[in-house]
Protein backbone atom coordinates (compact mmCIF):
# COMPACT_ATOMS: atom_id res chain seq x y z
CA UNK A 1 0.00 0.00 0.00
CA UNK A 2 1.31 3.29 -0.96
CA UNK A 3 1.55 6.07 1.36
CA UNK A 4 -1.11 7.80 -0.18
CA UNK A 5 -3.48 5.05 0.50
CA UNK A 6 -2.38 4.69 3.88
CA UNK A 7 -3.22 7.87 4.52
CA UNK A 8 -6.65 7.38 3.12
CA UNK A 9 -7.10 4.25 5.15
CA UNK A 10 -6.51 5.84 8.76
CA UNK A 11 -8.64 8.83 7.46
CA UNK A 12 -11.39 6.85 7.20
CA UNK A 13 -10.87 4.14 9.84
CA UNK A 14 -10.21 6.84 12.14
CA UNK A 15 -13.81 8.84 11.29
CA UNK A 16 -15.65 5.44 11.76
CA UNK A 17 -14.10 5.19 15.11
CA UNK A 18 -14.71 8.50 16.76
CA UNK A 19 -17.20 8.43 19.13
CA UNK A 20 -19.64 10.88 19.39
CA UNK A 21 -19.40 13.09 22.14
CA UNK A 22 -15.61 13.04 21.87
CA UNK A 23 -14.97 15.12 18.81
CA UNK A 24 -12.62 17.70 20.80
CA UNK A 25 -10.57 14.87 21.77
CA UNK A 26 -10.26 13.33 17.94
CA UNK A 27 -9.87 17.11 17.10
CA UNK A 28 -6.58 17.18 19.45
CA UNK A 29 -5.18 14.45 17.22
CA UNK A 30 -3.53 15.53 14.62
CA UNK A 31 -2.11 11.88 13.13
CA UNK A 32 1.21 12.80 10.59
CA UNK A 33 3.09 10.12 8.38
CA UNK A 34 6.43 10.04 8.11
CA UNK A 35 8.87 7.21 6.37
CA UNK A 36 6.10 5.11 7.26
CA UNK A 37 5.87 5.91 11.30
CA UNK A 38 2.74 7.49 12.89
CA UNK A 39 3.47 10.38 14.45
CA UNK A 40 0.97 11.81 16.87
CA UNK A 41 1.27 15.77 18.23
CA UNK A 42 -1.61 16.87 20.57
CA UNK A 43 -2.80 20.14 21.15
CA UNK A 44 -4.39 21.83 23.58
CA UNK A 45 -8.29 22.55 24.51
CA UNK A 46 -9.98 25.46 24.48
CA UNK A 47 -10.93 25.29 28.14
CA UNK A 48 -6.52 25.28 28.21
CA UNK A 49 -6.46 28.52 25.88
CA UNK A 50 -8.86 30.11 28.23
CA UNK A 51 -7.25 28.53 31.37
CA UNK A 52 -3.48 30.25 30.30
CA UNK A 53 -5.39 33.44 28.95
CA UNK A 54 -6.89 33.95 32.33
CA UNK A 55 -3.61 33.54 34.04
CA UNK A 56 -2.06 35.80 32.07
CA UNK A 57 -4.49 38.36 33.37
CA UNK A 58 -7.60 38.38 31.11
CA UNK A 59 -10.55 38.24 33.52
CA UNK A 60 -13.14 38.18 30.42
CA UNK A 61 -12.63 36.09 27.43
CA UNK A 62 -14.98 38.04 24.18
CA UNK A 63 -13.82 36.33 21.72
CA UNK A 64 -11.77 33.03 20.90
CA UNK A 65 -10.46 31.77 17.44
CA UNK A 66 -8.71 28.37 16.46
CA UNK A 67 -6.42 28.66 13.72
CA UNK A 68 -4.41 26.16 12.15
CA UNK A 69 -1.10 26.90 14.70
CA UNK A 70 -2.86 29.09 17.51
CA UNK A 71 -5.55 30.26 19.74
CA UNK A 72 -6.49 33.54 19.52
CA UNK A 73 -8.36 35.32 22.29
CA UNK A 74 -9.49 39.24 22.82
CA UNK A 75 -10.80 39.93 26.20
CA UNK A 76 -10.38 42.41 29.35
CA UNK A 77 -8.16 42.73 32.36
CA UNK A 78 -9.10 43.52 35.76
CA UNK A 79 -9.07 47.12 34.86
CA UNK A 80 -11.11 46.65 31.93
CA UNK A 81 -7.92 46.64 29.65
CA UNK A 82 -8.47 45.34 26.46
CA UNK A 83 -6.36 42.32 25.69
CA UNK A 84 -5.50 40.26 22.77
CA UNK A 85 -3.30 37.08 23.17
CA UNK A 86 -2.03 34.26 20.72
CA UNK A 87 -1.65 30.95 22.30
CA UNK A 88 0.00 28.08 20.45
CA UNK A 89 -2.09 25.42 20.21
CA UNK A 90 0.70 22.22 20.63
CA UNK A 91 2.48 23.72 23.96
CA UNK A 92 0.57 26.65 25.42
CA UNK A 93 2.93 29.12 24.82
CA UNK A 94 1.99 32.21 24.79
CA UNK A 95 2.89 34.17 21.40
CA UNK A 96 2.64 37.80 22.34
Amino acid sequence: MNGAARQLAVALFTSVVALPGHASQAAAQIVAFDNDRTISESTISESRAREIAWSAGLVHVEEITRTSDRWELAGRTVDDDEMILDIDVRDGRILN
